[in-house]
């Protein structure tokens, strides 16, 4: 206590003898001042005090480790001690100082003096807190872009302003271009060197232009290691440093080999897609929702009488139909299911004549499911059903006729064996009547009516056949008077020698 007592006076330490209060000027620097001897702190500046949240009471005459965190008393002790005896020793230290609002980071640089006659330690303390979380977050915020650059599939070449020196690059140049990343940070390979020969003079001035224009993009192909040709977009811009001055040239390098492959292909589908269009006898149509038609190829101007495109374009599909209810079916099944494949409806054409159709379309929709339109063709069946139709009359009329021909031989066969008997009965009754032997002639007469009954009977029994097939032919098909049924009839009879009139 005797040793601390003869420090009672520190306030009034000179820190520099002469004519400038030095010691005023001190109080009063941002930095925190202190002058720390055998571990006590026997002068202390404003600043200190704000650094430490403590008032000069608690700061004078108290132990300098009283304001170090425990975890860096024995660090900081020894560089105090060390101080006054190693010249070579850094005169800046970084410790960690307890507050009440949590431990604060502190930079001390240090300096041997005089004071009082005898060696202290001058600490001049700043409060880093803040500059050491923004370095950290910046630390991260590094890391974090580093990860995601290292994560992309993408190259990222940066490049100087001249002569185009690779500056940075990351991982993904080893996929594109089939070398390891240190063949480009060691200058042993540079991008240029893989542009495929018949597109280097456009990469040349797409990279010669990127100064000026700031920002510009370019497909063009590579030649990778493994001498695979691939396309690439090379998007490149300009970053500047704060005068304003080029600071480098970023470029993004991205492998478009299979979405170049699957434009081509779409736009080879697109135009088969158009000469199909264009070319096919069938209705091709694009139409809206609402049924407005957004396309339409000539052959279907054609189909429903249009007299050009902007027609139609100015027409409703719904009018077209005999029975928009089928419309109504038809639009649930495309939207629904997606597509509709030889769905048969009725059509009319513009003069209301009306015709059979087979429609095959497919809805159009966005990436988010929205319908857009359906597409799609319309082909006329008419004349198909028609043939069809006649196919089945003609099946069902030579089955009718298989049938009733039938019957018909055996009314023939009946109707003979009559004749035959009724020109015996003739021949008996005239004997009968002559009186030559009437018994033998009343016992024919018996047998023959007996014959002539039979074949009665076979009569009555084929006209019963005949009656139920035609009454159930007239139950499976119902009649409707139609133009192409009695031509159809007419030409099958005609066919088997009818010559009578229509």
């Amino acid at each position: 206590m005797k040793r601390r007592d003869t420090f009672e006076d520190a306030e009034t330490i000179k820190i520099c003898q002469g004519g400038i209060d030095y010691q005023g000027i001190v109080k009063h620097i941002n930095d925190g001042i202190v002058i720390i001897r055998e571990g006590i702190i026997i002068f202390a500046n404003n600043a200190f005090y704000e650094i430490s949240r403590k008032t000069p009471e608690q700061v004078i005459k108290s132990d300098f480790s009283n304001f170090i965190a425990a975890k860096d008393q024995e660090k900081v002790a020894a560089y105090c001690t060390s101080r006054f005896f190693n010249e070579e020793l850094s005169d800046r230290i970084e410790f960690h100082m307890p507050r009440e609002d949590g431990d604060a980071v502190i930079e001390m640089k240090s300096r041997v003096v005089e004071c009082g006659g005898a060696p202290g330690l001058l600490g001049a303390l700043t409060d880093i807190t803040e500059r050491r979380r923004t370095r950290i977050e910046l630390q991260r915020v590094k890391e974090r872009l580093e990860s995601i650059l290292h994560a992309m599939n993408e190259a990222i070449v940066s490049m100087s302003p001249n002569g185009y020196k690779i500056l940075a690059i990351n991982p993904a140049v080893e996929a594109l271009y089939g070398i390891p990343i240190r063949d480009f940070t060691t200058g042993a390979k540079h991008v240029m060197d893989f542009v495929h020969p018949d597109d280097i003079e456009k990469v040349r001035k797409f990279y010669d232009n990127l100064p000026e224009v700031e920002f510009d993009q370019a497909q063009y192909r590579i030649i990778s290691h493994n001498k695979k040709v691939k396309w690439v977009l090379d998007e490149g811009h300009v970053v500047y440093a704060r005068g304003g001055a080029t600071r480098r040239i970023d470029h993004v390098i991205k492998d478009i080999t299979e979405e170049k492959k699957a434009i081509d292909a779409l736009r080879q589908s697109e135009a088969k897609y158009k000469d199909f269009f264009n070319s096919t006898s069938d209705m091709a149509f694009a139409i809206s929702p609402e049924g407005v038609f957004i396309d339409i190829n000539d052959a279907g101007l054609k189909f429903l009488g249009f007299d050009n495109k902007e027609e139609a374009l100015a027409n409703n599909v719904r009018d077209f139909y005999v029975d928009v209810a089928e419309r109504t079916e038809l639009i649930k099944e495309i939207y629904g299911k997606g597509h509709v494949v030889g769905r048969q409806v009725k059509f009319k054409n513009k003069k209301g004549e009306p015709f059979e159709v087979a429609i095959t379309a497919r809805a159009k929709m966005d990436d988010s499911g929205h319908i857009l339109y359906h597409e799609g063709i319309v082909h006329n069946i008419s004349k198909a059903l028609e043939g069809q139709r006649n196919r089945v009359l003609r099946n069902a009329a030579g089955g009718m006729c298989h049938y009733l021909n039938t019957h018909l031989m055996q009314l023939n066969g009946a109707q003979t064996f009559m004749m035959e008997d009724m020109i015996s009965l003739d021949q008996l009754i005239k004997v009968f009547v002559q009186g030559e032997n009437p018994q033998v002639a009343i016992l024919e007469i018996n047998k023959v009516m007996k014959s002539i009954r039979s074949f009665h009977q076979s009569i009555s029994n084929a006209y019963e056949r005949i009656s139920e097939v035609t009454k159930a032919f007239n139950q499976a098909f119902v009649y409707k008077e139609e133009p192409y049924s009695t031509e159809t009839i007419l030409d099958i009879f005609k066919s088997y020698g009818y010559k009578g009139d229509e």
